[in-house]
C-alpha cells in the first residue's frame, strides 16, 4: 500500500497525523523510504550521499579520534549506529587491522530490511545486527568502540508552535483534496515550556522535541559505562534554532513537504546540545567536520600530493560540495 494511502487511512480515522508519524511511516514503513527496493539510495546514483560514500579519509579520521583516546587498545568491539551501505565500518575495519588492532565483534544497529539486505549480501565479515540499542552484548576485556555518520538526523521528531505562551502540536490534515498543517492543543505544553525553560519563546517560534530521541538517548545512557569511545558527526545545532529544521530530499534535489510522498528521504538538524546534556558527565567534545579531519586525519594523508586525496580533503572541509565541514559537526566522548 503507497505512503500516501496509508497517511490517508490514518487522518480519516484519527482526524490528523503528527510531523513525527508522518514521517515515521514515509521513512520506516515497510513501504518507506528505507525498506523501499531500489539500485542505490546513498551514492550519487542514489538520493544523496555522505562523506564516508565520499572517501575512505572520514573513517580513517574516526579511527585516529579513538586511538587518541585509546592508544594501543587490545581488543575493540565496533558497533555502528545506522550503518547504510556499511561503507564507513568497512573503512574503519580496513585501518585498524593495519594498526593491528584486534576486532573482537562487530555490531549494526539497523532497523531497514534494505540496508540490512545489502550489508549481508556484500560485506565478507560477520555482523551482530540488533534490533535495539539495549541487547547490545558486550564482553569485559572488550573497548566498545561506536560511531555514527547522518543516524541521528533520521530520528524524526514532533513539531510545536508557540503561541499566547502556550505550546500547540503541529499536525498534518486533509481537506477538500488537499493537506494542510494545523495546530492543535497539546497536554505536553506545560512540559515542554518547563523542559525548554531557559529559551525565551516568542510568537510562532518552532519547537522540534523527539520522544523518541530522548528514548533513544536514554537507552544508550544505559549502556555506556566504562571503556567505550563514542563518536557521532551529523547535520545540526547547539542551540535551539527556533524554526523547523525538516529537510525534504529526493534524487539529490530538495523538495517542499506534499511535493511527492514516495521515495523521499525526511531528516532534521540533530540537537547536539540535548546530547551534550544528557552525557555531560562524560565531558564531549564538539568540533566541526572540518576540525575532524585537520586534527584527526592520520599523518600519511596529510602531506600528500595525490590528486584524489587532496580533492577528498577539500570536499570533507567544505571547501567544495555542500560546505560539509562547516555544516556537518561531530560530538564525541570516552570513558576509561
Amino acid at each position: 500500500m503507497p505512503i500516501k494511502t496509508k497517511v490517508d487511512k490514518i487522518i480519516g480515522s484519527m482526524g490528523s497525523i503528527s510531523i513525527q508519524d508522518f514521517i515515521e511511516l514515509s521513512n520506516f514503513d515497510n513501504e518507506g523510504f528505507y525498506n523501499l527496493e531500489e539500485n542505490s539510495k546513498i551514492s550519487k546514483d542514489g538520493h544523496f550521499i555522505t562523506s564516508p560514500e565520499i572517501t575512505s579519509l572520514f573513517g580513517y579520521s574516526l579511527c585516529n579520534q579513538f586511538i587518541t583516546a585509546f592508544n594501543n587498545p587490545s581488543k575493540v568491539h565496533l558497533l555502528e549506529l545506522g550503518p547504510g551501505n556499511g561503507t564507513l565500518t568497512n573503512d574503519i575495519l580496513t585501518y585498524l587491522n593495519k594498526q593491528n588492532i584486534k576486532i573482537s565483534q562487530i555490531s549494526f544497529l539497523e532497523k531497514s530490511k534494505y540496508f540490512k539486505e545489502n550489508i549481508k549480501k556484500n560485506l565478507s565479515y560477520e555482523v551482530n545486527f540488533l534490533d535495539h540499542i539495549t541487547s547490545l552484548s558486550i564482553n569485559n576485556d572488550e573497548i566498545l568502540f561506536i560511531y555514527s555518520n547522518e543516524f541521528f538526523d533520521a530520528i524524526s521528531s514532533k513539531q510545536y508552535v508557540f503561541r499566547n505562551n502556550n505550546f500547540y502540536e503541529i499536525k498534518i490534515i486533509k481537506k477538500n483534496s488537499e493537506y494542510k498543517i494545523v495546530y492543535e492543543d497539546t497536554i505536553l505544553s506545560e512540559y515542554l515550556k518547563k523542559f525548554y525553560s531557559e529559551y525565551n519563546f516568542k510568537n510562532d517560534d518552532i519547537l522540534e522535541h523527539s520522544n523518541i530521541l530522548m528514548n533513544f538517548l536514554e537507552d544508550l545512557n544505559f549502556i555506556l559505562k566504562n571503556n567505550f569511545f563514542f563518536t557521532a558527526t551529523d547535520y545540526g545545532y547547539q542551540k535551539l534554532p527556533k524554526e523547523s529544521t525538516l529537510r525534504l530530499i529526493s534524487n539529490h534535489q530538495p523538495i517542499k513537504l506534499f511535493d511527492k510522498f514516495e521515495n523521499v528521504d525526511y531528516s532534521f538538524g540533530v540537537n547536539f546540545e540535548l546530547i551534550k546534556k544528557v552525557f555531560k558527565k562524560f565531558n564531549p567534545k564538539f568540533i566541526s567536520q572540518k576540525d575532524l579531519i585537520e586534527n584527526f586525519l592520520p599523518e600519511e594523508f596529510k602531506n600528500t600530493t595525490e590528486e584524489s586525496i587532496l580533492k577528498a580533503k577539500k570536499i570533507l572541509n567544505s571547501e567544495i560540495f555542500f560546505n560539509m565541514g562547516s555544516s556537518f559537526s561531530n560530538i564525541s566522548f570516552f570513558s576509561k
